[in-house]
């Protein structure tokens, strides 16, 4: 299994409706890709904004992301989004309950 993770920076008056947008626009479209596991999104106050990717493998997380940065680029144009942090690798330890 194969992890990213993604921090933006959002306006925080942005946020409920850049959830549901997620929610009801990217998440369908992500969930389609081959490989996916999992999509979270992490409302971390004042602003921030964290994104939590799970994939199969290395290429269903870059798909993930590729898939990302042209929803943010093509759907939310009049958002103030800034991505200020992102990394991936393996994951080397999951537990759910």
């Amino acid at each position: 299994m194969h992890g990213a993770f993604r921090k933006y920076k959002v306006d925080p008056d942005q946020i409920d409706e850049l959830s549901r947008r997620i929610a009801s626009d990217f998440v369908p479209q992500v969930s389609q890709e081959p490989g996916f596991a999992a999509y979270h999104v992490i409302d971390a106050g004042n602003g921030i904004v964290i994104t939590v990717t799970l994939g199969d493998d290395a290429d269903a997380v870059q798909r993930s992301m590729d898939t990302a940065a042209n929803f943010v680029r093509d759907e939310l144009p009049n958002m103030d989004i800034e991505r200020v942090e992102a990394a991936h690798g393996d994951v080397t330890v999951s537990e759910t309950g």
